[in-house]
Order: structure tokens, then sequence, then C-alpha cells
């Protein structure tokens, strides 16, 4: 072979085909019984292709397979299926003031870590904050039946805040006619939350900017 000549050139016509062939049929030879036929065994054989060209199943047809497998895990439920579910309800026996004291506790300890970045702009950070497990007390409310209500928040909807009390009972406030005041163990002090400026989901709310008013009317 000259120097320089690719060693990946295509072999003489006289010698493509054979080459293999001849290869297997003595492979064929040695390791099958006498009486079988190393001819007949080859024909049989059934060819085993590496090239994707040959694949037996199209990738289209994988592809539209895992789609739709795809499809059937991802399906999220709609709001509607959710209430007729009741995913979101607390369930009767979970209607205990103390499995959710530690939950309050975590809570006080996210309004320290607030308080930590510094005071000067403590008041917008509690009014964007995640409410789980603080205690609200309604301090103003159009319906006189819920004003003196205590409890620790266990669910925040657009509309309402879920407490606990500490008599074990659930109680739904709306938001829209009430006032709350909320305690920083931290500092001490107590702040007001007035609830029209809180009519909004706790994702919506944490985003929201919020204009400071000295009071807002019920």
């Amino acid at each position: 072979m000259d120097k320089g000549e690719s060693v990946y050139q295509s072999l003489p016509g006289n010698l493509q085909g054979k080459l293999g062939t001849k290869a297997v049929k003595e492979f064929v030879s040695d390791f099958i019984k006498p009486t079988s036929d190393a001819d007949k065994a080859l024909k049989e054989m059934k060819p085993i292709y590496i090239d994707r060209a040959h694949t037996f199943v199209k990738e289209e047809d994988k592809k539209a397979e895992k789609k739709k497998q795809r499809s059937k895990k991802e399906r999220k439920l709609t709001a509607r299926e959710k209430r007729q579910l009741k995913v979101y309800d607390i369930p009767k026996e979970a209607h205990q003031y103390r499995l959710f004291e530690p939950l309050s506790q975590l809570w006080q300890g996210y309004m320290s870590r607030l308080l930590s970045q510094g005071q000067a702009n403590f008041e917008q950070k509690l009014i964007r904050a995640d409410f789980h497990g603080a205690i609200l007390t309604v301090i103003q409310s159009s319906n006189p039946t819920y004003i003196g209500v205590q409890g620790i928040v266990v669910q925040e909807t657009l509309s309402l805040f879920k407490i606990i009390t500490k008599q074990d009972k659930l109680k739904q406030i709306p938001k829209n006619s009430s006032h709350f005041s909320i305690r920083i163990n931290e500092i001490g002090k107590d702040y007001t939350i007035y609830g029209p400026q809180f009519v909004a989901r706790p994702a919506e709310r944490a985003a929201k900017k919020f204009k400071p008013k000295p009071s807002i009317g019920l």
C-alpha cells in the first residue's frame, strides 16, 4: 500500500461480500453439529440491524407513544375537580390547636429572619409575608360575632383567613370585612392587618405593591 493511501478504501469487487460470508460459514461449520446443514442454518438466521435506519419500530411511533404516556401523567385536576374531591379541606380530626403550634413557632422564626434584615422596611415585608402559622386576632369586623376571635392561620385563600382557635374550632374569617392584630414576639410588638388590603391570593400578594395608608375602613 502506497504511503498516504487510506486504509478505509473499498475492497475490490471480487472480494466484497465474500470475506464475511466465508468466515461465518467456517465458524458455523466448526460449532454446529455435523448432522446439521451449515448452509441451511445460515439461511434461517435473522439479521440484526444496528443502523437506526433499519429499526423495526419507527421513531415517529416511539415519539407518539411517549407523548401519549406523558400527557396521561401530566394531566392536572381542574379547580372544580379539586373542590369535589375536597383537596383543600382540612379534615375534622385535624381541627386541633396543638397540632399547629409548631407551625406557629416556625412562623415566629420566619419573622425573626425578616427582622434581622433590618426594621426599616419590615412593614412592607410583613404585608407580603406568608401568614400560615401566624396568630391572628379579629379586632374589628362588620360581623360582631367575629370580634375577639383568635387563632393560628392554617389556610389562606383569596378572600378568607382560615384559623384554628384554642377551642379547636375552625373559623373562616372574611378579609374584606375584618381587621386583625398580629403580634411579633421578637420585638414584642402588635401590628394591625387591614383585611381589605389582603384580598388577594398569597402568591399574588407577595408580588403586590402596597401604598401606605393611615387606616382603612370596612
